[in-house]
């Protein structure tokens, strides 16, 4: 996969892109005068003249161009996939990738969101903030919605290490740290039926079903970051209704580098922001039995074993889970 400024030669790919997709996906959406208004809209000389610009990007898979996306200053458009590529997480790494070069010089991104698209806008955090009306022919008018995401900064900082909100794009490092099914099954326990787990079951999990969590508010997943490269990754949710007890789970660190203390780092600094930025008082997680390099890291960020242990059956055995905590006042 290739992600790229987009060159002049690709102005007639994109195009074709661009009619296409709206031929095929947005009569389920609007009435005709209103695809009219889309295809006319998008024309070859305004796409060109992004592309002189150097507003937009075009993402290839082996070589053949199947998605675009266009920035002007802080204003996302023209996010197309190929009907036969979408659902497979293309759009949202386009959006990501442009997302991070307007991060670079503005605090919010905003854009205007096709009916066809808002499932994946509001997935990636964005808001309605206000409506827009286009004036169609016959008279027909759209009411769109303009949506606006704030760009997270880091969550916390400790030196060279950070978190940060997990992206979509983040999957990709997480399932090359998992090398068999027992690897998964320490990791992530049942949750996930099959292996190996995929970028797309990740991405699922995360972003459609927001880890199971009823409240867009009670699940934070987060990606550790040294200098510019991943190397961890964990969530936190929450456990009651008070906010009072978050769960740390799918605690994993970048197999290259165990053992070198990166684990601990990534634990405190996610022990840091639970308690204080979102105020819990007590911190839980799950700990397999064979697993004792992950319980003897847990405890020495403070973690504690409680009286309680859970079974799971994994690969036709049943496995111990140790339950551990930390509250506030015994950091």
């Amino acid at each position: 996969m290739e992600y790229r400024l987009a060159k002049m030669d690709d102005a007639k790919k994109i195009y074709e892109i661009v009619q296409d997709t709206i031929k095929r996906i947005y009569p389920k959406y609007y009435l005709p005068q209103i695809v009219d208004m889309f295809s006319r809209y998008h024309n070859l000389e305004t796409i060109s003249n992004d592309i002189e610009n150097e507003n937009s990007y075009v993402l290839l898979e082996d070589g053949k161009i199947i998605g675009t996306g266009t920035k002007v200053e802080n204003h996302i458009s023209r996010v197309y996939v190929l009907p036969e590529f979408q659902g497979k997480g293309y759009g949202t790494y386009i959006m990501n990738q442009l997302e991070n070069e307007i991060a670079n010089k503005y605090e919010t991104v905003e854009l205007d969101a096709s009916l066809s698209a808002c499932k994946l806008y509001y997935r990636l955090g964005y808001r309605t903030v206000e409506h827009g009306i286009w004036e169609c022919a016959d008279g027909v008018i759209q009411v769109y919605e303009i949506m606006e995401k704030n760009l997270a900064k880091d969550i916390v900082t400790c030196n060279a290490l950070r978190l940060r909100p997990y992206k979509a794009e983040d999957a990709m490092a997480i399932t090359s740290w998992i090398h068999n099914e027992e690897e998964q099954r320490r990791w992530s326990a049942d949750i996930y039926k099959s292996y190996p787990v995929t970028l797309e079951d990740i991405n699922e999990k995360y972003c459609m079903e927001n880890g199971a969590c009823l409240q867009s508010d009670d699940f934070f997943p987060v990606t550790a970051i040294d200098g510019n490269k991943i190397i961890g990754h964990l969530i936190l949710r929450y456990l009651d209704e008070n906010k009072e007890t978050l769960r740390f789970g799918f605690v994993i660190v970048d197999d290259k580098i165990r053992g070198r203390g990166y684990g601990k780092k990534m634990l405190q600094l996610a022990i840091q922001y639970a308690f204080e930025t979102l105020k819990a008082t007590r911190i839980t997680l799950g700990v397999f039995e064979n697993n004792p390099e992950a319980y003897h890291c847990y405890k020495s960020v403070g973690f504690q074993k409680t009286d309680e242990d859970v079974y799971y059956q994994c690969m036709g055995e049943q496995w111990k889970c140790i339950e551990m905590e930390i509250r506030e006042e015994k950091r």
